[in-house]
């Protein structure tokens, strides 16, 4: 058998989620284009956005249970395989339908390849020491893929149309799935005769896309729609359900008994928020970037990028932080500068960018400082066997707060000016970092410094 290297392995993994995490940030950057480019209104660009993200959200469960009984290598390289397919259909989609459809597609393959892209590097690296030098590589790579997206993601939209965003993707997806099937080796699969719950999760996934819907479609049908009430009605009742469903099986896809943890539960709520307030906002100041300032893509992605950029840095330290202070400070501290950061963006909307940039920059510092803690926090709450479990549900909380959030923020901006729009959009964003910061105090004493330090290491790229 040959033996491969473990650093292409590393290289392998990372470069296919680094394609996701740049995907999510460059499509903030191209709405604008999008909307002139299909003729589509601000209903449609949330769909763009959220039909990614719904897939994504609804399916980490699920797709974590298959790369275990099915193989880690397995299910990431269908993943890599489905989301390059779906990114050749997006930048060939001849109508908003169609684009919306293809993103659903992407956020299926995002979703069966990221869980499996930690697995596959804890195989590749068995000793402790080479595992955290490679998942800290791993972090550093990702993170600057993501802090990347808005600027390439500007530049591609300015110089080649929007389409580029997803074409790029093509080229790119071929190498990953290449690099997979060549370096990455069969990982085994977990004891058969344990179901997937697919009841469960079919229930789960109808419930959110249901709610997600009503949020969309909100603006233009009004609250009092017999449509809209039915929508969220039915998607109360079906959580209730999945619920009921997950108490009766014997393999659920997620153990209730998790929540019974002060942390645990505290964390994936306050998680919720804090994602819809902050990827909400960052469509809020794409829209305002180029529709109130009269941005072009390429510079509104380069004055996007002191969020990213912040973002990216602050998470290497992060760790550090926790090392010392344990989960609960940096998270805290985080939400405190995130709320801070998206009041003074609603008092100075009308300003020069220099005097907005600091805020801009304060929103990555704090998100640098939340996101990972979030993960550590997270893991140094359930057992050691459950660990995939709690941060696929972590993971999912994120994402079902992104769709969330980019639907109602997205609605601030039916029928109103920008300006408004945005400045409604920073308030609520900063009450719902204080809402976010509530739940957090109630988590039990702060994680052990040394734990919590590792597992900020092993998953802070998954923000």
């Amino acid at each position: 058998m040959v033996q491969r290297h473990p650093r292409w392995t590393l290289l392998a993994s990372s470069f296919g989620l680094a394609m996701a995490l740049v995907d999510v940030t460059v499509v903030n950057v191209a709405v604008s284009a999008i909307q002139v480019g299909l003729n589509t209104g601000v209903r449609g660009l949330s769909w763009v956005i959220d039909g990614y993200t719904l897939a994504f959200a609804s399916l980490l469960l699920l797709a974590g249970g298959l790369g275990d009984r099915l193989g880690a290598k397995r299910i990431f390289l269908v993943g890599l395989t489905v989301f390059t397919a779906a990114s050749a259909l997006c930048g060939a989609a001849p109508s908003l339908t169609t684009l919306v459809l293809a993103r659903i597609m992407q956020g299926v393959g995002a979703a069966l390849f990221m869980p499996s892209s930690l697995a596959i590097l804890r195989q590749a690296y068995p000793k402790p020491q080479d595992r955290a030098r490679a998942i800290g590589i791993w972090s550093a790579l990702t993170a600057f893929a993501a802090a990347s997206g808005p600027l390439l993601g500007g530049l591609l939209v300015t110089s080649f149309g929007w389409r580029s965003i997803f074409l790029i993707n093509v080229p790119l997806g071929i190498v990953a799935v290449a690099m997979a099937t060549r370096f990455v080796r069969p990982s085994p699969r977990a004891v058969a005769g344990k179901g997937l719950d697919l009841v469960a999760q079919i229930t789960a996934t109808a419930s959110l896309a249901l709610f997600t819907w009503a949020l969309i479609e909100r603006p233009v049908r009004g609250w009092t729609s017999p449509i809209i009430l039915a929508a969220i009605a039915l998607s109360v009742a079906g959580l209730r359900g999945f619920v009921v469903l997950e108490r009766r099986s014997e393999n659920p896809i997620l153990p209730l008994r998790l929540f019974d943890n002060r942390t645990f539960s505290s964390t994936a709520s306050a998680a919720l928020l804090y994602a819809g307030a902050f990827f909400g906002s960052v469509l809020a100041l794409s829209l305002y970037c180029q529709q109130y300032r009269g941005a072009s893509p390429a510079i509104a992605g380069l004055q996007l990028t002191a969020i990213t950029l912040s973002f990216g840095a602050t998470s290497v330290v992060a760790g550090r932080l926790a090392a010392r202070y344990g989960t609960r400070a940096p998270i805290l501290c985080g939400l405190a500068a995130l709320s801070a950061s998206a009041s003074w963006l609603a008092v100075l909307a009308s300003a020069p960018y220099p005097l907005i940039a600091p805020a801009l920059v304060l929103m990555g510092v704090g998100a640098g400082l939340v996101a990972p803690s979030m993960n550590a926090a997270i893991l140094a709450s359930v057992p050691a066997s459950l660990s995939g479990i709690g941060a696929g549900v972590l993971n999912a909380s994120r994402q079902v707060g992104t769709a969330v959030g980019v639907a109602i923020f997205a609605s601030f901006f039916h029928g109103d000016g920008t300006t408004t729009g945005v400045r409604l959009s920073m308030f609520s964003a900063a009450f719902t970092y204080l809402g976010a910061l509530v739940l957090a105090t109630r988590a039990s004493k702060p994680a052990v410094a040394p734990a919590a330090s590792a597992a900020v290491r092993e998953i802070a790229a998954t923000h």
